[in-house]
C-alpha cells in the first residue's frame, strides 16, 4: 500500500513537470526506455545497493540514461529518486505515470487475449464498441493464447469480459450438470 501511494505521488509530480514542458508522451517514452533497461536486470541491483555510493549510482544511471537518449527532465528525476533512495519504486512510478497520461489523453489501456492475432479492422471495430461502453479511446495490449481455441477475453478498467470458447463450454457443462 505504501509503495502504491508513494509511486502515485512521484508519478504525479513528474507528470505535472512533463505537462508544464508539454512533453508528457516523450517523457513516458523516456521512462519506458529506462525502465526496460532497469527492470529485472543486474542494473537494478546495483542502482539500489546502498553499499555503492550515491554519486557512483547516479553516475551509472546518468551514463545509461544518456546512452538511451533520455530527456534532461527524466535524468533529473532519476537522480532525485537515487538521492531519496526511492529508485526501487521506478517501475511502479512509470505505471502510474502512464495511467495519468492515459487519463489526460482520454484513453484507457485494455488487455486483449485471443487465440491468434486479430486483424487490424477487427481490433478497430472492437475498440469503437468498447469506446461506447467506457467513453474513452481504447488502446489494446494484445496477448495471444492458442489454448483458448476461440473467442476473446478483454480486461478493461477492472472488468473482465470473457467470451472465450472455454468459458462458454464450461457454462454449458454446468447447465447440463444441473439438469
Amino acid at each position: 500500500m505504501k509503495e502504491s501511494r508513494l509511486s502515485r505521488r512521484y508519478a504525479k509530480a513528474i507528470f505535472d513537470l512533463a505537462r508544464e514542458e508539454k512533453r508528457e508522451e516523450a517523457s513516458a517514452t523516456d521512462m519506458d526506455r529506462f525502465a526496460d533497461a532497469y527492470s529485472g536486470s543486474e542494473l537494478q541491483a546495483v542502482l539500489n545497493n546502498p553499499a555503492v555510493g550515491v554519486e557512483k549510482r547516479k553516475g551509472l544511471a546518468l551514463r545509461i540514461a544518456n546512452s538511451l537518449e533520455v530527456s534532461t527532465l527524466v535524468v533529473k528525476f532519476l537522480s532525485f529518486l537515487i538521492d531519496q533512495d526511492r529508485l526501487v519504486y521506478f517501475p511502479s512510478i512509470v505505471y502510474h505515470f502512464r495511467r495519468f497520461l492515459d487519463e489526460a489523453m482520454g484513453r484507457v489501456q485494455a488487455r486483449l487475449v485471443a487465440p491468434s492475432p486479430l486483424a487490424p479492422d477487427t481490433k478497430e471495430s472492437l475498440a469503437l464498441a468498447l469506446k461506447g461502453i467506457c467513453g474513452k479511446d481504447v488502446i489494446f495490449k494484445e496477448e495471444t493464447r492458442p489454448d483458448l481455441i476461440g473467442g476473446l477475453l478483454i480486461e478493461l478498467e477492472g472488468k473482465v469480459y470473457d467470451g472465450t470458447l472455454r468459458t462458454r463450454l464450461q457454462g454449458l457443462r454446468a447447465t447440463i450438470e444441473r439438469g
